[in-house]
């Protein structure tokens, strides 16, 4: 006779973890807001000297957004995979991993105004290094086009606000390009980031109150 095994469940219910991961992306979406503008519009020897501290508080929050957002995307991914699609997955997979990149390259910030001090030649050496360059490009470019393809995903689902994926879609190019146009153009551009940064930070964390509005159970 065979006899019934019954498993204890141990942890968090799969419900309670996308509750979380939804309060992940709203916490993630404000700080990402918050440390593009705090961030110097332009990095420069000069500028990194003069604006140490708002350099490395921004990229302390910069490094703790994209902890989050990590934390959270997957949850949101999860919870909407069915209506998202093939379009969501491929958007999952290129912002997820452009996030992580970010993240790994934004330790630069830490030591820039180490370099920026003892050995400024250093700053700019760096920035045109074939390595640290082909990094940056497939940061940032799995960056934006991950955000633009999972935003469209989002507009797609019944269940998710338009809005929030028209947000993400349009926040994570304009706040990338913009900081491009910042550095190389003038620093009057920058507010294209900020902008930029509140949209997709917003539109991150709209969907991100819902799964946090869900029952725990």
């Amino acid at each position: 006779m065979e006899e019934d095994v019954v498993l204890e469940h141990k942890g968090p219910s799969v419900a309670a973890l996308l509750r979380w991961s939804g309060l992940a992306l709203v916490a993630g979406g404000l700080l990402l807001a918050v440390a593009t503008a705090l961030h110097p519009s332009r990095e420069t020897t000069a500028t990194i000297l003069q604006a140490e501290v708002r350099l490395v508080a921004a990229h302390v929050l910069f490094t703790l957004s994209s902890l989050l957002v990590l934390l959270g995307l997957p949850g949101l991914y999860a919870a909407e995979s069915v209506r998202m699609g093939r379009l969501g997955l491929a958007g999952f997979l290129f912002s997820f991993m452009g996030t992580i990149l970010i993240a790994v390259s934004g330790n630069f910030g830490f030591i820039a105004p180490v370099l920026a001090a003892e050995s400024p030649a250093t700053i700019d050496a760096i920035s045109v290094y074939q390595p640290v360059v082909a990094l940056n490009g497939v940061a940032f470019g799995g960056f934006v086009v991950g955000f633009v393809l999972f935003g469209l995903a989002m507009v797609k689902t019944a269940t998710l606000s338009r809005a929030s994926g028209l947000l993400v879609a349009v926040g994570a190019p304009s706040q990338v390009f913009g900081f491009a146009l910042a550095q190389f153009v003038s620093p009057a551009l920058w507010i294209i980031a900020i902008l930029g940064s509140v949209a997709l930070g917003a539109g991150l964390a709209l969907p991100g109150y819902q799964l946090w509005q869900r029952p725990a159970s």
